[in-house]
């Protein structure tokens, strides 16, 4: 359930919104086979409720360009799967993530067809969930990383041919790229490494697993997992008078870490280590037969590039080389 309140002040070229939120979410799961010690099944339920609160600010600086600003409270609750047990039926320490957003940034249009913007960000998490390497055992694929902290900066922008030179055919460049220098564990945080029982890595986050010797290594300071610094996406489309576009695009991530120890050393097994940087290439066409019909064919990752995408359930790859095409008929 959820329920909100805005209120929008126009003070001459400023608007000021501020709002609030509340969340209430209800969990149940229920499973009907029999488990060990559990011959008629289990259930569990939780509950939680949260308020949201926000406030939002734009300056008209001029017909053209906007500064903008805001700072809102980042809310975003556990998975039933992730939340209860399904052997147990019993409730996982697994708060609901929730942060302190802010941001400050400006937009512009100087020309037709050019338009830019540019954002500094920030992100404080009181409880950041993030994935844990399958090499802690069963039910260590999320874990409460605690106080985090992102810092970071945005920047996208679009040039087309049709508006800055007045072509028919309008040729245009898309860009949008976001640095993030900033990325670490904030509060007191440890990870837990040796043997137990079948266990190869041994890596649990947070608490130590019943069993075994493990050594406990803080990793407050280092970089999250899954945090690269660089995203980039660049695009060049082609637009032709009669109805056929035409994109290119490219999607670059940087090299990121796979664990919050920031392994650099890969194992054998593929379940701790660094996730190399990849470059994928995506094409999309599409064509308008009549002013309702449509085809269209999409090729993602077009030279069929091998790439890691992840390392917490085990090395798994990215998308392969993927054809689309089709018809999209409007009645």
């Amino acid at each position: 359930y959820s329920a909100f309140v805005q209120e929008r002040l126009l003070l001459g070229p400023w608007t000021v919104t501020p709002g609030l939120r509340l969340e209430h979410v209800r969990y149940q799961r229920v499973n009907r086979r029999p488990v060990p010690g559990h011959p008629d099944g289990v259930q569990g339920r939780s509950s939680l409720t949260q308020v949201v609160p926000g406030i939002g600010m734009t300056l008209a600086a001029s017909a053209a360009t906007t500064v903008f600003a805001g700072l809102h409270r980042g809310f975003s609750p556990p998975r039933t799967e992730d939340l209860i047990s399904n052997s147990t039926g019993g409730v996982v320490e697994l708060g609901p993530e929730l942060s302190w957003n802010a941001e400050l940034g400006v937009r512009t249009q100087p020309w037709s067809g050019l338009s830019l913007e540019a954002t500094a960000f920030r992100m404080a998490f009181a409880n950041q969930i993030i994935p844990a390497s399958v090499a802690g055992g069963s039910g260590a694929t999320l874990t409460s990383a605690g106080r985090t902290l992102h810092r970071g900066f945005e920047l996208s922008g679009r040039a087309g041919t049709a508006g800055l030179l007045g072509w028919h055919h309008d040729v245009s460049l898309q860009v949008a790229w976001t640095w993030l220098p900033v990325a670490r564990f904030e509060g007191e945080r440890y990870v837990f490494v040796g043997r137990s029982g079948s266990d190869v890595a041994g890596k649990v986050y947070g608490e130590q697993n019943a069993g075994g010797t493990r050594e406990r290594i803080p990793v407050s300071g280092n970089r999250l997992p899954y945090a690269p610094r660089h995203l980039l996406t660049a695009s060049l489309g082609w637009t032709a008078p009669k109805g056929f576009t035409l994109a290119v695009e490219a999607v670059q991530v940087s090299a990121q870490f796979g664990d919050a120890l920031n392994t650099r050393v890969l194992s054998p097994d593929g379940q701790q280590g660094p996730i190399p940087a990849a470059t994928i290439w995506n094409v999309a066409a599409n064509y308008a037969l009549r002013e309702n019909t449509r085809i269209f064919m999409t090729v993602k990752n077009a030279t069929d590039r091998l790439f890691i995408v992840d390392r917490t359930r085990g090395l798994l790859p990215g998308i392969r080389r993927l054809v689309q095409a089709g018809v999209t008929q409007t009645f």
